[in-house]
């Protein structure tokens, strides 16, 4: 209740500095649709049971959100700005993000149109700014994440206490840069993450290349979730493709995507490379590696009307003597209508199948299994085998 009150205070006193000067923006996306899962799984490691679910969901799409944005004119080609953005569940209305008020972004800095800009917060990484808008996922949404979203394309983690640098256009060239501080005493490297991007778009060509890399500094056996960096509870370990190595002493991740459009057709094609690096409390050895392909199209049959199709192969590396090496193999396909400029029905689904050996959520090895598209839209699937299928509308405002 107390987090309703906060949230509708800052509604009205923002909307009357938005009346008196034009300066601050409401803006939100709400999606909710009905989903069918197969074999999704219940129960523990070790007694996994699948089972068929029908529901009523959220952000299939896109995740559910409302925001305020806000820039002010400094003059001299400066501005300050700041932008506060809340995800919520419309099935219930609950606040995602671990109950935070503003748990998708919150941040507040300064820009120039010649120099760029710099923010302080809770931010997306360099990684993601660069990488997502030459993905599956800014045409298709959630439904176009690699398996579990293990490259984190689909934007699932969020980097605290962070300082963010993002250019200005240089005929078509911009560069970012991202430093995350762990707030550990005495170290600056503890728990921290920090990342770097840069793409180039010139017409109908745009190309984007990312690296990211994140330390967990254990302080002891009880912590081993790298979820929890910077504070954040998002995490990339929901789901069966990585879960086995959240015990990791450090990740890093590699992208790189480009897309070409034709007008009436888009394609693109996306590579990452993923590492897990154990430690001294680790639930493995070594170096755990993912490389992901991926190719994917859009067609607009009408203004009104585009089609989807992608596919994404993924290959695990050798850990722990599993030599049979995980492989997963996933499809999507969707089409969208625009009722309005604002408002899409969609109908979306992807199919994905796993083989080989990968390690479970307490170190053990064991088959691996399905898990479509991210966190929020998927859950495990107990066998080799999974389909989503999602029905819904999308209305932007």
């Amino acid at each position: 209740m107390k987090k309703q009150w906060v949230a509708s205070a800052l509604i009205f006193s923002f909307a009357g500095i938005a009346s008196a000067q034009s300066s601050v923006t409401i803006y939100g996306i709400v999606d909710a649709g009905i989903t069918y899962r197969s074999n999704e799984r219940t129960g523990s490691p070790g007694a996994y049971t699948g089972h068929s679910n029908f529901s009523v969901t959220s952000g299939n799409q896109s995740g559910s959100r409302w925001g305020l944005k806000g820039k002010e004119d400094l003059g001299g080609g400066w501005n300050a700005l700041f932008q506060l953005e809340d995800g919520f569940d419309v099935t219930n209305g609950k606040i995602l993000q671990n109950g935070g008020l503003f748990g998708r972004q919150a941040f507040v800095g300064i820009g120039s149109t010649q120099y760029g800009t710099i923010t302080l917060g809770r931010q997306y990484t360099s990684l993601n700014d660069f990488l997502a808008p030459v993905s599956p996922i800014a045409y298709i949404g959630g439904f176009g994440a690699h398996p579990g979203d293990i490259d984190d394309l689909d934007q699932t983690a969020r980097v605290n206490n962070s300082i963010k640098y993002m250019s200005a256009s240089y005929s078509g060239f911009t560069f970012g840069a991202l430093y995350g501080f762990g707030g550990q005493p005495g170290s600056l490297k503890q728990q921290n993450t920090w990342s770097v991007g840069a793409g180039y778009g010139n017409g109908p060509l745009n190309i984007s290349v990312g690296y990211e890399r994140s330390d967990n500094s254990k302080s002891g056996p009880k912590d081993t979730t790298l979820g929890k960096w910077n504070g954040s509870d998002d995490g990339l370990f929901n789901s069966s493709i990585n879960e086995g190595y959240a015990s990791a002493q450090s990740q890093q991740i590699v992208e790189a995507g480009v897309t070409y459009d034709f007008g009436s057709a888009l394609v693109g094609l996306n590579y990452s490379n993923v590492q897990y690096r154990s430690g001294a409390e680790s639930l493995f050895n070594g170096i755990a590696t993912f490389n992901i392909a991926g190719v994917f199209a859009q067609w607009k049959i009408r203004p009104n009307i585009r089609v989807f199709g992608g596919y994404s192969y993924t290959r695990g590396g050798e850990v722990d003597g599993i030599e049979d090496r995980a492989q997963y193999h996933n499809v999507t396909i969707g089409a969208m209508y625009n009722l309005t400029k604002r408002s899409v029905i969609y109908v979306l689904s992807g199919y994905q199948h796993a083989s080989g050996g990968t390690l479970d959520a307490l170190g053990n090895p064991v088959p691996a299994t399905a898990s479509v598209s991210d966190k929020g839209n998927g859950h495990s699937s107990a066998t080799q085998s999974q389909v989503i299928v999602s029905f819904g509308i999308r209305h932007q405002f």
